[in-house]
């Protein structure tokens, strides 16, 4: 399938959920798509086996696992379900989508409408995060709304850019993993200032073996 350039170039004026229902919106339209064809798509992606092993260990080592995402609810979830790791989470932070009554349509609605009082757009003190999810605050208010006392070890995983933001946040104690040759790493790599504000222990990761290996 192809969309017209005037969509992709929205990214240069609107924020990524907007692009997306923009995109939505046209696939839509023009080739009928509709919500069978996109769960469809949804319940092919396989996650990996090193990646579901890791997750099943820091499950049952009663690690409390979230999500922060600037995807949507529905790809998450469904991806979740289909790969048997949903229950693994207790919290999933990201856009909220449903399909449209009549049309079957995919829409997302941009996390800050949801998170933020009023509604309010992000203010990412990095200036990296999109103005509809600052990865960082969210990491920082759900550390203040269900912190219960005690020494707790942090562990991010992270490969996109806007995963700099929530780095900031770790301390000496806690585990950064970078996925390597993506666009976080290129990040750091390039840019050694920025790399120079991150306190904790980085680590590279290609798989999930390369995280679990460091608990063992």
């Amino acid at each position: 399938y192809e969309y017209p350039r005037e969509i992709e170039d929205l990214t240069k004026s609107l924020n990524w959920t907007h692009r997306m229902n923009a995109v939505f919106d046209y696939m839509n339209s023009k080739y009928s798509i509709k919500k069978h064809d996109i769960i469809e798509c949804l319940h092919q992606i396989e996650i990996s086996d090193p990646m579901k092993n890791l997750l099943r260990f820091l499950h049952s080592n009663s690690y409390n696992l979230i999500i922060i995402s600037d995807a949507n609810s529905i790809f998450i979830e469904e991806i979740l379900e289909k790969n048997g790791l949903f229950n693994l989470f207790s919290k999933i932070y990201t856009n909220k989508a449903h399909f449209c009554d009549q049309t079957e349509c995919l829409k997302v609605q941009p996390f800050n409408e949801e998170f933020n009082l009023n509604k309010e757009l992000f203010k990412c003190p990095t200036q990296i995060c999109s103005s509809n999810i600052c990865k960082g605050s969210v990491l920082l208010r759900h550390l203040e709304e269900n912190s219960n006392g005690g020494d707790k070890k942090l562990v991010y995983v992270g490969d996109g850019h806007n995963d700099y933001c929530p780095g900031l946040s770790l301390s000496e104690q806690d585990f950064y993993f970078v996925r390597d040759r993506h666009s976080l790493s290129r990040l750091l790599e390039k840019r050694l200032d920025l790399a120079k504000n991150i306190k904790s222990q980085v680590f590279k990761w290609v798989d999930g073996d390369d995280i679990l290996k460091q608990f063992n």
